[in-house]
Protein backbone atom coordinates (compact mmCIF):
# COMPACT_ATOMS: atom_id res chain seq x y z
CA UNK A 1 0.00 0.00 0.00
CA UNK A 2 0.68 3.50 -0.55
CA UNK A 3 1.32 5.19 2.79
CA UNK A 4 2.53 9.02 2.88
CA UNK A 5 5.06 10.32 5.48
CA UNK A 6 2.18 12.47 6.96
CA UNK A 7 -0.26 9.40 7.37
CA UNK A 8 2.03 7.31 9.20
CA UNK A 9 2.86 10.24 11.46
CA UNK A 10 -0.77 11.72 11.85
CA UNK A 11 -2.03 8.97 14.44
CA UNK A 12 1.19 9.47 16.66
CA UNK A 13 1.51 13.42 16.42
CA UNK A 14 -2.18 13.71 16.82
CA UNK A 15 -2.66 11.45 19.94
CA UNK A 16 0.17 13.03 21.84
CA UNK A 17 -0.89 16.62 20.87
CA UNK A 18 -4.81 16.00 21.81
CA UNK A 19 -4.08 14.27 25.29
CA UNK A 20 -1.36 16.85 26.11
CA UNK A 21 -4.14 20.03 24.90
CA UNK A 22 -6.82 17.97 26.96
CA UNK A 23 -5.50 17.66 29.85
CA UNK A 24 -4.38 21.21 30.02
CA UNK A 25 -8.02 22.28 29.35
CA UNK A 26 -9.75 20.45 32.02
CA UNK A 27 -7.03 21.99 34.16
CA UNK A 28 -7.86 25.41 33.01
CA UNK A 29 -11.73 24.93 32.68
CA UNK A 30 -12.47 25.08 36.60
CA UNK A 31 -10.06 27.89 37.05
CA UNK A 32 -11.52 30.60 34.70
CA UNK A 33 -14.40 31.53 33.59
CA UNK A 34 -15.34 30.77 29.46
CA UNK A 35 -14.79 33.69 27.47
CA UNK A 36 -16.72 34.15 24.22
CA UNK A 37 -15.73 33.37 21.18
CA UNK A 38 -15.14 36.20 19.03
CA UNK A 39 -15.00 34.01 15.54
CA UNK A 40 -17.00 31.23 14.31
CA UNK A 41 -16.47 30.54 10.97
CA UNK A 42 -19.65 30.37 9.10
CA UNK A 43 -18.83 27.44 7.09
CA UNK A 44 -20.63 23.97 6.55
CA UNK A 45 -17.40 21.70 6.49
CA UNK A 46 -15.41 21.33 9.04
CA UNK A 47 -12.58 21.75 5.84
CA UNK A 48 -14.21 25.04 4.70
CA UNK A 49 -14.10 26.51 8.26
CA UNK A 50 -10.37 26.15 8.94
CA UNK A 51 -9.49 27.27 5.50
CA UNK A 52 -11.60 30.50 6.45
CA UNK A 53 -9.66 30.89 9.45
CA UNK A 54 -6.27 30.55 8.17
CA UNK A 55 -7.32 33.16 5.77
CA UNK A 56 -8.30 35.41 8.80
CA UNK A 57 -4.95 34.54 11.00
CA UNK A 58 -2.87 34.93 8.05
CA UNK A 59 -4.00 38.33 6.30
CA UNK A 60 -3.87 41.35 8.72
CA UNK A 61 -3.35 45.12 8.75
CA UNK A 62 -1.87 47.33 11.30
CA UNK A 63 -3.72 47.78 14.67
CA UNK A 64 -5.84 44.79 13.76
CA UNK A 65 -6.38 43.19 16.89
CA UNK A 66 -9.19 40.63 16.33
CA UNK A 67 -5.28 38.26 14.92
CA UNK A 68 -4.79 38.32 18.75
CA UNK A 69 -8.41 36.79 19.88
CA UNK A 70 -8.16 34.18 16.86
CA UNK A 71 -4.70 32.71 17.88
CA UNK A 72 -5.33 30.59 21.21
CA UNK A 73 -2.20 28.84 20.84
CA UNK A 74 1.86 28.80 20.78
CA UNK A 75 4.20 29.80 18.69
CA UNK A 76 7.25 28.99 17.48
CA UNK A 77 9.02 31.93 15.75
CA UNK A 78 12.11 31.59 13.50
CA UNK A 79 14.44 31.97 15.88
CA UNK A 80 13.14 28.95 17.58
CA UNK A 81 11.91 30.39 20.47
CA UNK A 82 8.59 29.88 20.99
CA UNK A 83 6.18 32.44 22.67
CA UNK A 84 2.21 33.17 24.06
CA UNK A 85 -0.39 34.67 22.09
CA UNK A 86 0.21 37.41 25.12
CA UNK A 87 4.11 37.27 24.44
CA UNK A 88 3.17 38.06 20.85
CA UNK A 89 1.35 40.91 21.50
CA UNK A 90 3.26 42.61 23.73
CA UNK A 91 6.27 42.37 21.01
CA UNK A 92 3.78 43.70 18.11
CA UNK A 93 2.65 46.31 20.18
CA UNK A 94 6.40 47.73 21.24
CA UNK A 95 7.98 50.68 19.46
CA UNK A 96 10.40 48.56 17.74
CA UNK A 97 7.50 46.99 15.42
CA UNK A 98 5.74 49.08 13.59
CA UNK A 99 3.70 49.02 10.39
CA UNK A 100 2.19 45.02 10.62
CA UNK A 101 0.49 43.93 7.60
CA UNK A 102 -0.01 40.09 6.24
CA UNK A 103 -1.65 38.13 3.30
CA UNK A 104 -2.42 34.55 2.88
CA UNK A 105 -0.59 33.84 -0.44
CA UNK A 106 -1.47 29.50 -0.75
CA UNK A 107 -2.47 27.31 1.37
CA UNK A 108 0.15 24.25 0.11
CA UNK A 109 -1.52 21.23 2.69
CA UNK A 110 -4.43 20.66 5.14
CA UNK A 111 -5.24 17.45 6.78
CA UNK A 112 -7.59 16.27 9.65
CA UNK A 113 -7.71 12.99 11.78
CA UNK A 114 -9.81 10.61 11.07
CA UNK A 115 -12.01 11.96 14.25
CA UNK A 116 -11.87 15.70 12.86
CA UNK A 117 -11.25 16.88 16.10
CA UNK A 118 -7.58 17.75 14.93
CA UNK A 119 -6.04 19.48 11.47
CA UNK A 120 -2.84 20.37 10.75
CA UNK A 121 -1.93 23.03 7.69
CA UNK A 122 1.30 24.88 6.17
CA UNK A 123 0.83 27.86 4.27
CA UNK A 124 2.78 30.28 2.37
CA UNK A 125 2.55 34.06 3.62
CA UNK A 126 3.88 37.29 3.79
CA UNK A 127 4.49 40.03 5.98
CA UNK A 128 5.52 43.73 6.05
CA UNK A 129 6.71 45.45 8.79
CA UNK A 130 9.37 47.81 10.47
CA UNK A 131 11.60 46.50 13.24
CA UNK A 132 13.48 49.46 14.81
CA UNK A 133 13.32 51.37 11.88
CA UNK A 134 14.46 48.34 9.56
CA UNK A 135 12.22 46.98 6.72
CA UNK A 136 10.92 43.89 6.64
CA UNK A 137 9.12 41.97 3.88
CA UNK A 138 9.46 38.24 4.31
CA UNK A 139 7.16 35.27 2.32
CA UNK A 140 7.56 32.80 4.76
CA UNK A 141 5.95 29.19 4.96
CA UNK A 142 3.85 28.68 8.20
CA UNK A 143 2.78 25.34 10.48
CA UNK A 144 -0.42 25.32 12.05
CA UNK A 145 -2.00 23.03 14.32
CA UNK A 146 -5.69 23.08 14.73
CA UNK A 147 -7.93 21.52 17.52
CA UNK A 148 -11.48 21.75 17.43
CA UNK A 149 -12.91 22.91 20.59
CA UNK A 150 -16.72 23.13 21.24
CA UNK A 151 -17.69 22.80 17.65
CA UNK A 152 -14.95 25.56 16.84
CA UNK A 153 -11.68 25.52 15.43
CA UNK A 154 -8.51 26.84 17.17
CA UNK A 155 -5.07 27.28 16.39
CA UNK A 156 -3.34 25.33 19.30
CA UNK A 157 0.34 25.54 17.84
CA UNK A 158 2.01 27.49 15.08
CA UNK A 159 5.56 27.21 13.87
CA UNK A 160 6.77 30.56 11.06
CA UNK A 161 10.14 29.85 9.09
CA UNK A 162 12.70 32.11 8.45
CA UNK A 163 11.38 35.06 5.93
CA UNK A 164 12.59 35.09 2.36
CA UNK A 165 12.88 37.80 -0.29
CA UNK A 166 9.48 38.09 -2.44
CA UNK A 167 12.07 38.56 -5.34
CA UNK A 168 13.72 34.95 -4.56
CA UNK A 169 12.04 31.64 -5.84
CA UNK A 170 9.10 30.33 -3.73
CA UNK A 171 9.11 28.27 -0.84
CA UNK A 172 9.18 24.23 -2.88
CA UNK A 173 8.75 21.56 -3.13
CA UNK A 174 5.33 20.65 -1.93
CA UNK A 175 4.25 17.05 -1.21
Amino acid sequence: SDLSAASLLRPAFFGRLAGRASARLRSRASSRPAKPRTFCAVASSDEQQVRDLLKRIHTYRPDDESYFELWKGWTCRPSGNPASQEMMKAMMDSKDVTGVSGDLIDIKMLDFSEDRTMAYSAVVASASFSYKGTPNDDVYVFTNVFKKVDGVWETVWGHRSTGRSPDEDPPAPWP
